[in-house]
């Protein structure tokens, strides 16, 4: 009877541990957005493909990546409520981007970000 109560306990703690870490996990909590667009040439004005975009926090700690595609198009999803810097790296001919963007409010859906490329 003593080992019966001791499992059920345990089995409690075991659940009431688990939904714990499930309801503290940020990535169920934070708002998101998804961000999206092109990456073209300033010199052409054309799509540059087999690049890469990442998300970075202002201080330069990158939180997600994403492939441009063959279209010169990305999409990625960040937090809400922040501000946020996307890069584009990893691209032959031209200079390292680095963009700024201001906090997007929670409850937007989509952001829209073209990034333009200089050449090197």
């Amino acid at each position: 009877m003593i080992a019966h109560a001791y499992h059920g306990r345990m089995r409690l703690f075991l659940l009431v541990a688990f939904l714990g870490l499930v309801n503290a996990s940020p990535a169920q909590s934070a708002a998101r957005v998804q961000v999206f667009g092109a990456v073209i040439g300033k010199d052409t004005g054309k799509p540059v493909y087999d690049c890469t975009v990442e998300h970075h926090d202002p201080t330069g700690k990158r939180w997600s990546f994403t492939m441009v595609n063959s279209d010169g198009r990305y999409a990625m999803f960040i937090p809400t409520g922040e501000a946020f810097d996307l890069w584009v790296v990893r691209e032959n001919g031209y200079k390292e981007l680095r963009q700024h963007f201001e906090p997007i409010p929670p409850g937007t859906a989509t952001f829209e970000a073209d990034l333009s490329l200089e050449p090197k």
